[in-house]
């Protein structure tokens, strides 16, 4: 821990230095090898809730469990992309700043929506978002090694140059920012170093009076905006002229760098997701099951011969849910997990499933929309027991 300690013994005092090494003392056998890398992890969390043990000792605790229930540890290697999303997201690593800080820039404006969410599922794009996250801390991580100096911030410049109402008000991609921004606070403190927000118009206002709702207050005072003018200067204050694309081109000498740069753009058709039509929801045998939000719904299966198969169907009417499978022998034994948490969209397929139970007891299906603040599920489904 030499690096945190002569990165941060300048910026904190005795009794904050304590409460680092409390937090320290009473999480370090819970953290995986991967997160105990990151020396700032405890400094970060203890920051972020003004070095509370208490409050600092909660957040991270419920990262933790996060962190497994989305699988980041291992992330960066087993999730794939879809190409689409790879291929016409617009985010990209730009450069490291003067102080060594990351800078990832968006080209949020000029996206097409409306063919990114033919094309894509919100799943998809949610954990797409924390694989560009997850690179960025490691990509942090060696460029500390490399530099011999503890970096652990970045900052984002969002361009929203010819943004229209339409990709403002588009509801799926207001709920998948809503979404990532809860997970980012919860989640990554005191990694935001700037946000820049330049070209925005009349309906990046929009748009921001309904993200502003769940900011934090200590993340707004991180943000710069700017309209068409007067942003170029002020990123030049932290990043070297040469590392903007305005002042740089490819090879070939095309001004729009499109060999480092993903720029919004139009999605070929090709791309696009066929909906298909949902039947569980007018079948007569399919039951009806509403998950209100914050909450979840559980369904018991009583098992008492071994080897009896657990089959399930079910679709949500839109949006998704986290679903998961647990088993209990008996009511005094804590559950156990077999089949993970994970979140689930039907709007393009029915989601199936076969477990074979090879003890008694009880098996539960959970429908799972905690993380939902917003909306409730509606789920239909067909769950059976077969010998």
């Amino acid at each position: 821990m030499a690096a945190l300690k002569k990165s941060f013994s300048q910026s904190i005092t005795a009794e904050e230095k304590n409460v680092i090494d409390e937090l320290r003392r009473r999480t370090i056998d819970d953290i995986s090898p991967k997160m105990f890398d990151d020396e700032s992890l405890f400094y970060r969390f203890c920051k972020a809730r003004d070095f509370n043990l208490k409050e600092a000792e909660d957040m991270l605790r419920k990262h933790l469990i996060w962190r497994k229930d989305q699988h980041l540890d291992s992330i960066l290697t087993d999730y794939k992309p879809p190409e689409v999303i790879k291929k016409y997201t617009s985010t990209n690593f730009l450069c490291f700043d003067k102080e060594g800080c990351l800078v990832r820039y968006i080209d949020y404006g000029q996206t097409d929506m409306t063919g990114l969410w033919s094309s894509t599922r919100i799943t998809d794009m949610f954990k797409y978002l924390l694989t560009i996250l997850e690179q960025d801390v490691e990509d942090l991580k060696q460029h500390s090694k490399k530099t011999g100096k503890l970096v652990y911030q970045m900052s984002c410049i969002y361009n929203f140059g010819n943004l229209t109402f339409a990709n403002a008000a588009h509801r799926k991609t207001v709920e998948i920012l809503l979404q990532y921004i809860k997970a980012y606070q919860d989640n990554y403190p005191e990694r935001i170093k700037s946000i820049f927000i330049i070209n925005a118009n009349s309906y990046f206002t929009f748009l921001f009076s309904i993200v502003r709702s769940i900011l934090a207050s200590a993340l707004i005072t991180k943000i710069r905006c700017f309209k068409a003018d007067g942003w170029k200067e002020e990123l030049l204050k932290t990043i070297d002229a040469d590392d903007l694309p305005v002042n740089k081109t490819d090879p070939d000498g095309n001004p729009l760098c499109n060999s480092f740069i993903i720029h919004g753009e139009k999605i070929p058709e090709r791309y696009y997701l066929c909906n298909y039509e949902k039947k569980l929801s007018v079948a007569s045998d399919a039951k009806k099951l509403i998950v209100a939000r914050s909450s979840k719904e559980e369904i018991n299966f009583e098992v008492s011969k071994v080897g009896s198969l657990l089959e399930w169907e079910f679709e949500t009417k839109n949006r998704d849910i986290d679903f998961s499978l647990y088993f209990k022998e008996n009511e005094l034994d804590d559950p156990i997990e077999l089949i993970p948490k994970q979140r689930i969209d039907t709007c393009y397929d029915t989601e199936k499933g076969l477990f074979k139970c090879e003890k008694f007891g009880t098996y539960t299906i959970v429908f799972d929309n905690t993380y939902s603040w917003i909306h409730q599920k509606e789920i239909y489904f067909r769950a059976r027991l077969r010998d």
